[in-house]
């Protein structure tokens, strides 16, 4: 089967269990070709099941995993690009162990970024329903209110109504802009030129800046390990890294790491220029690079990041809830105020 526009490319969660699935098999010596016959035959999700049929039929014809996965046209390019890598040095039973472990992690970050994006989102439209239903339904209430008491509103009065009208109103269209953006990101995400797009916007966008760093040094850190874990020598690995990684800021990167070694600059000093990782993890590098245990470190390196990351996203959204809340109640207060102090104006008077 040939991969088409319409092919949808497996979710990280879905291809980290597909990989701890083989790595099993492997690991257990059992043939390939029967255990994946297995696990067609245990599936019970339909698609997952014709999935594993493809796979096991090009397994029995070409005796390849990665010609299986390739033409399946449903995992990840990185993937794919492993198991090629797996198989060519005769390692592929802890490639794919890696692998699980790399897209459990990125199951992991993603699933803490939709989080982070969810909760806000939630109270954003909880806020539209409480605000609207004030614009809508009680302000023209307390109107009709003021009408039967048959005092006239002042001025002040009825500017201070006025006001709390427009403010509910603006607050309305903000929050209806904010749904339609997020919308659109979410619709741009799923295509892979919106997606690339989206994480050179995040490398740049001044609240999302630091994340995404952060991000792309654990992914390059989490490549480099696995493919010198894998038998590649280093200069091997940066070479096959750029086609192999999904980030473009952590491809750009890398391109420039060789430049640099190109011209004799050592690896540790070479990361140093390029910034992809901060001053006491560089040191880290250098040690290890020395030792003879440079993918010792760069695992070591992405749990650190990968602890980062989520703490990370754990303080962006301490400050976008707080925040969030603290606007939509002063609008909320506001509209409120608004209907609430002519009112008692007109009753004192009545009084």
């Amino acid at each position: 089967m040939q991969e088409n526009e319409k092919t949808r490319t497996l979710p990280a969660g879905e291809t980290a269990l597909f990989c701890a699935q083989i790595s099993l098999i492997l690991k257990s010596g059992i043939p390939l070709y029967d255990g994946i016959s297995t696990l067609c035959e245990s599936g019970e999700d339909a698609k997952a099941r014709k999935v594993f049929e493809q796979i096991t039929h090009t397994v029995e014809k070409t005796a390849s995993l990665y010609e299986a996965v390739k033409e399946a046209g449903v995992f990840p390019s990185y993937m794919v690009n492993m198991v090629r890598i797996g198989e060519k040095v005769g390692k592929l039973d802890d490639v794919m162990e890696s692998l699980y472990q790399y897209y459990e992690r990125e199951a992991k970050t993603k699933k803490s970024i939709k989080n982070a994006i969810l909760y806000p989102t939630v109270l954003i439209l909880m806020m539209a329903v409480v605000i609207a239903i004030l614009v809508v339904q009680v302000m023209p209430i307390f109107t009709q209110v003021f009408q039967n008491l048959g005092a006239e509103m002042s001025a002040a009065g009825t500017m201070v109504m006025q006001f709390g009208l427009m403010a509910g109103r603006i607050a309305l269209v903000l929050i209806a802009l904010i749904v339609a953006v997020l919308l659109v990101l979410f619709i741009v995400s799923r295509t892979k030129s919106g997606s690339v797009k989206l994480e050179r916007f995040s490398g740049w966008f001044p609240l999302t800046k630091k994340l995404s760093r952060k991000i792309s040094s654990a992914r390059f850190a989490s490549v480099l390990a696995m493919m010198l874990s894998s038998g590649y020598h280093l200069e091997e690995a940066l070479e096959l890294a750029p086609g192999i990684v999904s980030d473009p800021a952590t491809r750009d990167k890398i391109r420039e790491c060789q430049e640099l070694m190109d011209k004799g600059v050592s690896f540790p000093e070479a990361l140093v220029r390029i910034k992809m990782f901060s001053g006491v993890y560089n040191k880290m590098i250098r040690v290890g690079f020395q030792a003879g245990q440079l993918d010792t470190v760069m695992n070591k390196l992405t749990d650190i990041y990968e602890e980062e990351v989520d703490d990370s996203i754990s303080r962006l959204v301490s400050i976008i809830e707080p925040t969030m809340v603290a606007i939509l109640s002063v609008v909320i207060g506001v509209i409120l105020l608004s209907v609430m102090l002519p009112l008692a104006g007109i009753m004192s008077s009545i009084g």
